[in-house]
């Protein structure tokens, strides 16, 4: 399958915006989040994460985004690269694109990296433990926010 991971215009943060919406109810299993009145979940992080946002695409059909910010949050180290948010639409799952497109991106922004998965995102844990198995990242579990993440750092 070819992957293109391409950085998303400001023109196509609206694309993104609603990616968020399935991202947010593939994790609600998992981790609670608030739906507004008009039935949309509550993401208000949008804005702070919209640094390096990137569009994946499987084949030329969208397959997903991701959010790439410079500081870690959740830690408060400054001088390193963060996972914010990372997304792949479940038709394009378990066959190599999410792999291929962390690896991509590490490319890109290349230097120290935190990626941080909440401790109750089973499915998440699986993915980031299998894709940054060959970056031996050093895991800590944190408390943020009143929940509890790994934190995966690595170079």
């Amino acid at each position: 399958m070819a992957l293109e991971v391409r950085k998303a215009a400001d023109s196509e943060r609206p694309i993104i915006e609603r990616l968020v919406q399935l991202y947010l109810y593939d994790m609600a299993s998992e981790h609670p989040w608030p739906l507004e009145p008009d039935g949309r979940y509550t993401y208000d992080f949008l804005d702070r994460f919209w640094q390096h946002p990137y569009l994946l695409y499987a084949n030329g059909e969208l397959a997903g985004f991701v959010l790439v910010i410079r500081g870690c949050p959740i830690t408060g180290r400054a001088d390193c690269w963060f996972m914010a948010e990372f997304f792949v639409l479940r038709p394009y799952r378990r066959q190599g694109l999410g792999a291929e497109a962390t690896r991509q991106l590490f490319v890109r922004h290349s230097g120290p990296w935190h990626v941080a998965v909440l401790q109750s995102n089973w499915t998440a844990l699986a993915f980031w433990g299998r894709a940054l198995s060959a970056y031996e990242p050093a895991v800590a579990p944190t408390v943020f926010d009143g929940d509890n993440w790994l934190v995966h750092a690595f170079r």
